[in-house]
């Protein structure tokens, strides 16, 4: 059963997640910057898919949140990553947050 809620926490969050980096970066940054929003999908897309698989609330939560609008996929990703930290960085100067 827990593999069956990752598959689906993946497609209703993990990839929404990747396409909004992909998105958000596209007019801003160059292609090194992009790429560690992929680097930073693929260290966070792990911790991400294990939490989900052992809080099912949490991931039912932000699977429906996310394909709703009403949570940014972004708000899900955390610091502790080098390339996570430049592209969320950059994600808040290019909302004005910084």
């Amino acid at each position: 059963m827990s593999e069956f809620i990752a598959t689906l926490f993946a497609l209703f969050v993990l990839n929404p997640l990747q396409a909004e980096i992909g998105d958000r970066l596209q007019g801003m940054a160059a292609g090194d910057v992009i790429g560690a929003g992929r680097a930073c999908v693929a260290a966070e897309g792990p911790r991400l898919l294990e939490r989900a698989q052992a809080n099912w609330g949490w991931a039912a939560a932000h699977a429906i949140g996310v394909s709703f609008g009403v949570v940014d996929p972004i708000n899900l990703l955390t610091g502790d990553n080098a390339d996570c930290r430049r592209v969320l960085a950059l994600l808040k100067q290019g909302d004005g947050e910084a």
